[in-house]
């Protein structure tokens, strides 16, 4: 009986072991806060922009902040930075559109333009105008720290599986991009107390 009983003891904590794991996984949805090279190194699938650059620029009160470099050469710059497009599969893990329906996002632009998100999802695994999200982005002359809830296309309702970013729709778009996130606004930026408009939110903060 020994023997059997420890065979059923280690098979009844193996499985328990797989529970568990399976618990743990908290599916993420991505952030980038552009400090790292590495963090690009999967963007792919560009259209009509430069080559990304990371780079460390001061804001106006003289903070330095990491950021992405972008400049849009055509009408239609985009990029996957999931790591899809140009035939590859991305490589973001699936995460619930109703516990992380807003994006957040740093940036300093240089005109005032409206951006875009394309998105895929577990039902709808094809990039298409339904499923896309059009936020105004405007040149302040400073960084400003945005979010807009995704309500296009039933983002809330499903299993997001890949998306990509679209940062204007007219050449000549110079932005410096301090983070993109779907987690919430990343540890160590400072939130302003005002609040502008519904969907979009300006916090004026600084990166530590």
């Amino acid at each position: 009986m020994k023997p059997l009983i420890t065979s059923l003891t280690f098979a009844f904590f193996l499985l328990l072991g797989f529970s568990i794991t399976g618990i743990c996984q908290d599916n993420l949805p991505p952030e980038w806060i552009f400090d790292d090279d590495e963090e690009i190194v999967h963007w792919s699938g560009m259209n009509q922009l430069a080559p990304l650059e990371l780079d460390t620029v001061n804001d106006k009160k003289g903070e330095k902040r990491n950021v992405l470099l972008t400049v849009s050469t055509g009408a239609d710059p985009y990029v996957y930075p999931d790591g899809a497009g140009n035939g590859f599969i991305g490589d973001i893990e699936p995460f619930s559109g109703e516990d992380y329906g807003i994006i957040y996002i740093g940036v300093r632009v240089n005109v005032s333009n409206a951006w875009q998100i394309y998105y895929i999802t577990g039902d709808d695994g094809t990039y298409s105008e339904r499923q896309r999200q059009n936020f105004q982005v405007n040149a302040t002359g400073d960084f400003e720290d945005l979010e807009f809830e995704m309500t296009e296309g039933g983002w809330q309702e499903k299993t997001i599986t890949g998306f990509r970013l679209d940062p204007g729709t007219i050449a000549g778009i110079e932005a410096e991009i301090d983070y993109i996130s779907l987690r919430g606004l990343p540890e160590g930026m400072l939130k302003a107390v005002d609040k502008v408009g519904k969907l979009a939110g300006t916090w004026g903060s600084l990166k530590k």
